[in-house]
């Protein structure tokens, strides 16, 4: 039934909003719900619940609001600590039948409180899959897309800022250059869709022997960086070592039984006259082209060696 008085014509629109609203009073009693409000949280018609009891209902018919927990009492506390406490307060809750509300509260002066609840899960959906978008692409724009590793521009972006937290922090850091033996051999032969096959094996059994702080990447052709915080050079040694056996027990491409892997790299420690990250990969660079001197398949370090004792 129409009326020409304003305020009985605006709760009349306002019970027949596509959003939920609430009034409570002073004491926490809800006075006025219209019926978006009442279906979302299973309010029956004609009543009017203090806020607690809306809540306790909710969690005992599991209905309306999604309430995880083992303990409503000690939920309601929590909550009630938070109620109240600012004169405008907005959240989002999800819903028992799966749908998102935004909630919005203002809290007047002499108490009372109005509640605006609105179903944003559209909104929820299309800000997902925007994330979804976002962090593919910033994952595409770190790897390697041939092997999965990261690729050479994330890895000396993250290499620098180990380098700074090793120095710092005054731990060892060590680098390893690792080039695959006579790669190129394998491309002329057999193709270069059987060596992507090679380096993305590789890939995988170096990402296998990668520790949790290590960080490894693939920058060049058949070039990977691997990173070992809080490692010294004979402790890569030992990492290498067993990478190496790894290999040795692995068939790189079943189809091709003959092909087999070895590699060599290039070793370096940080030290006090490394003033920046770029530095010491200099050193383990120029330490893998010794290894590939002193015949490859080895591991060296451009730190001159030890005196012998006479």
């Amino acid at each position: 039934m129409t009326t020409d008085d304003p305020r009985l014509r605006l709760l009349e629109c306002l019970d027949d909003a596509a959003s939920g609203i609430g009034l409570f009073d002073p004491d926490d009693r809800l006075r006025y719900a219209n019926r978006y409000m009442r279906e979302a949280y299973g309010i029956a018609a004609g009543a009017f619940p203090y806020w607690t009891e809306m809540m306790r209902n909710c969690f005992q018919a599991r209905a309306g609001l999604l309430i995880q927990t083992n303990d409503i009492n000690s939920w309601l506390r929590q909550v009630a600590q938070r109620r109240r406490q600012t004169a405008v307060r907005c959240f989002e809750s999800d819903m028992v039948d799966g749908r998102w509300m935004r909630v919005t509260e203002t809290l007047h002066n002499d108490g009372w409180l109005l509640t605006v609840v609105t179903d944003v899960t559209a909104l929820k959906a299309h800000e997902s899959m925007l994330q979804q978008a976002r962090d593919q692409a910033v994952q595409l724009a770190i790897t390697d897309p041939l092997t999965g590793l990261f690729n050479r521009r994330h890895v000396f972006a993250r290499l620098g800022a180990l380098f700074h937290q090793a120095r710092d922090l005054r731990y060892p850091l060590t680098l390893a250059v690792i080039d695959l033996d006579h790669f190129k051999q394998v491309n002329d032969r057999h193709g270069h869709s059987v060596g992507d096959a090679v380096l993305v094996h590789f890939a995988q059994k170096l990402e296998a022997r990668r520790r949790p702080l290590d960080l490894v990447g693939r920058i060049g052709g058949e070039e990977f960086l691997m990173v070992l915080p809080n490692t010294t050079v004979q402790g890569a040694r030992q990492v290498l070592a067993r990478l190496r056996e790894d290999l040795a027990q692995s068939v790189p491409v079943p189809a091709h039984p003959d092909i087999s892997l070895s590699f060599s790299s290039g070793l370096a420690q940080m030290n006090a006259q490394d003033v920046e990250a770029a530095t010491l990969y200099q050193r383990a660079d120029r330490a893998l082209y010794g290894a590939k001197h002193e015949g490859r398949a080895r591991d060296y370090d451009d730190e001159p060696p030890a005196p012998v004792a006479t």
